[in-house]
């Protein structure tokens, strides 16, 4: 089962990638509030020493820093749409300092902008002289001047909303955006990676207790963690072979005295048969709970290789219909790789398989592939196993059938071993009542 929430990176690399957006959006609003670069204000003053200007060829120093004016050339004068009029007083003002007349000059500053007037200035255009209102064209604004055979047209266009250097910055913005974004990730990464390893350590050593120490190796404050759960690891070790040694000490101490119990027996022929079944069935549970005890111990020192487990299956089942135990297999025949040691893993497979011939009378095995993992489920049609009992058959000496009858089972370590093999190589074994009755045996194994 999938562990609920968020992983450590994607949450650290989906802060860290909100805040770089942002931080971004916030600059880049922020130049577009921006006034652009220029002034946006035209005088009258300066539009008259333009017009007063021979030509249509470069702009008066009164004008160079109107923001965005434009100069032209046209044979016609600019349009003035109907709804609007020209600024005749301005446009008469103009001509009296020009010289010229007013069907030579043009003004409209009706689309929009706002005008200032101010005091009356003088002013001199080469030999005349004159007198303005000055007044302040602030937005859009046209003017022209007809000269010999063509017209000299003055345009500042309405505000754009952005300028070349605004377009600029906002590019560099986006580049130093796209150069951030894999930092933050390598951040999120180097963050999330050491705390990741020390997760897969501890299961690693939920599931085997013979997995490696961890490294220590991150910040601080996971080395301090990885040092302590690699103490844990060494004490359960510990605790685990002083178990392991003393189990084998008790199940070896018994076996002289049961020796002597067993040869007096025989030799006492008046002693009923029953004594004789329990003294065999003690030392059936002695030889178990040595094996048991010594499976730990040497589960680490035999090889590893690739199994298919599709073909160790189907050899397992053959074997049983061979003998004349009831079984069928259903796979679709691809391989089932799986890394492991084969003789682990034909115990755990047989111990299912005995306990479903000794409880459902016929074992039906299936094999079958998901996400990365193989399933293979033992099911039977035996009397099934209470809910509150599922995990209490993995203890060991714990039978799912209590009459401790030889003829129906084991000494209750059979499903102890399976577990503790399957876990070593990765997986996990479950049980569960089957629809109709019997029960379900899966074990679940990672695939090469």
């Amino acid at each position: 089962m999938k562990p609920g929430g968020s992983a450590l990176f994607r949450q650290t690399l989906l802060v860290l990638t909100g805040a770089l957006v942002l931080s971004h959006l916030a600059g880049f609003f922020a130049l577009v509030l921006v006034a652009p670069s220029g002034s946006n204000a035209t005088t009258l003053s300066g539009i008259a020493r333009q017009l007063a200007a021979p030509g249509c060829d470069a702009l008066v120093p009164a004008l160079q820093n109107t923001r965005n004016l434009e100069l032209s050339r046209g044979e016609n004068p600019p349009a003035i749409p109907e709804e609007q009029s020209p600024d005749s007083l301005f446009i008469r003002q103009l001509a009296g300092v020009l010289g010229v007349s007013e069907s030579m000059l043009r003004l409209d500053s009706s689309a929009g902008g706002q005008i200032r007037t101010g005091r009356p200035v003088e002013i001199t255009l080469g030999d005349r002289a004159g007198q303005l209102e000055e007044t302040i064209f602030l937005g859009e604004l046209r003017f022209a001047r007809q000269w010999q055979g063509y017209w000299c047209i003055g345009e500042v266009p309405p505000l754009r909303w952005y300028n070349h250097w605004q377009a600029s910055i906002a590019l560099t913005l986006l580049l130093s955006l796209a150069g951030l974004l894999p930092l933050a990730w390598l951040f999120a990464r180097r963050l999330s990676r050491p705390i990741h390893d020390f997760a897969s350590a501890a299961d690693t050593i939920g599931r085997d207790e013979q997995a490696p120490l961890l490294e220590e190796k991150g910040p601080t404050e996971l080395r301090v963690a990885a040092r302590a759960l690699n103490a844990m690891q060494t004490r359960i070790h510990e605790q685990m072979r002083e178990r392991e040694a003393m189990i084998a000490a008790i199940a070896h101490d018994l076996r002289t005295p049961l020796s002597r119990i067993a040869f007096r027996v025989e030799a006492a022929p008046e002693v009923s048969e029953s004594v004789q079944r329990d003294v065999e069935q003690m030392n059936a549970m002695i030889s178990a709970t040595l094996e048991f005890a010594r499976e730990g111990t040497y589960a680490q020192m035999r090889g590893d290789g690739v199994v298919d487990l599709c073909h160790l299956l189907e050899h397992m089942v053959e074997d049983e219909r061979a003998v004349g135990h009831p079984a069928r297999f259903v796979a679709d025949g691809a391989p089932a790789l799986v890394r492991g040691n084969d003789v682990e893993l034909s115990r755990l497979f047989q111990n299912l398989i005995d306990n479903a011939r000794n409880f459902g009378e016929a074992a039906e095995v299936s094999l079958s592939r998901r996400e990365g993992s193989v399933f293979v489920v033992i099911a039977d049609r035996g009397p099934g196993i209470e809910p509150d009992q599922v995990e209490e058959v993995f203890r060991p000496f714990t039978r799912g059938e209590p009459s401790r009858n030889r003829r129906t089972g084991g000494i209750g370590l059979g499903l102890s071993i399976t577990r503790a093999i399957a876990r070593r190589h990765g997986g996990e074994v479950r049980i569960a009542n089957r629809d109709g009755g019997g029960l379900r045996v899966t074990v679940t194994l990672p695939m090469v």
